[in-house]
């Protein structure tokens, strides 16, 4: 008995999340085209759904991308669909950012025209939004620290395995 207690102790939770209204109700799915012209939607339904909302003039976000690349990386083979929303208005730069940083996921350009933003009422970046495979958003983060970055890996993980 004591030790079904010890095993049940010991198993992985979900990352403490951000308080954020969407929590309660998941935005509806939304289409968006890619920097490439590709329409994708997301969240994606029996997939774990990362949503990361960055800017090329955010500092944080951008040292974060390598991170969230090797996420993607590592479990894209298992069900990871990692989406980001680039807040800029100028998809050149955008571009050059991406491939300067080797970043090979999905991209989406929000240049204000966009209601991706608006959706999911981001007003920090980064700001990252994480789906399990229903759909329903589950974890909510925002800042771009190892903490951050640490939270987003633990909760992609936790998520997979449900």
């Amino acid at each position: 008995m004591a030790l079904v207690a010890l095993c049940f102790g010991c198993a992985p939770a979900l990352p403490q999340s951000l308080p954020h209204e969407l929590l309660a109700k998941s935005p509806d799915k939304i289409e968006q085209p890619t920097l490439k012209g590709e329409l994708v939607s997301f969240p994606k339904t029996g997939k774990v759904t990362v949503l990361d909302f960055w800017s090329t003039s955010c500092e944080p976000c951008v040292k974060m991308m390598p991170a969230l690349e090797a996420l993607h990386q590592e479990h894209r083979a298992q069900g990871l669909y990692l989406v980001g929303v680039a807040i800029d208005d100028n998809p050149g730069l955008v571009e050059e950012r991406l491939k300067k940083l080797g970043v090979t996921y999905t991209n989406v350009l929000d240049d204000g025209a966009s209601s991706v933003r608006g959706a999911y009422q981001v007003t920090d970046l980064p700001s990252t939004f994480i789906f399990d495979k229903k759909g329903v958003l589950r974890v909510v983060t925002r800042g771009g620290d190892e903490a951050d970055v640490a939270k987003i890996q633990d909760a992609v993980e936790f998520l997979l395995s449900e």
